[in-house]
């Protein structure tokens, strides 16, 4: 093996003919991102967005029937 190959490397063993072997080192890949997304564990208050949210709640839940109990 070559001397860039570290010993217990990952590798891929192709035999192509009883004399020819194809060696491939995995390398990891490099092309990610990573992001860090903080835990929120309650949004603050926010009187606009309530006002907002209750608007939307109720066009959308103009043409729901009513639950029944």
């Amino acid at each position: 093996m070559p001397r860039e190959l570290p010993p217990k490397s990952a590798v891929t063993v192709q035999q192509i003919d009883a004399d020819t072997w194809i060696v491939k080192r995995h390398r990891p890949q490099r092309n990610f991102v990573m992001v860090a997304i903080p835990v929120i564990k309650e949004l603050p208050a926010d009187p606009e967005w309530e006002a907002v949210e209750a608007k939307l709640t109720a066009h959308s839940n103009r043409k729901v029937a009513p639950v029944e109990e």
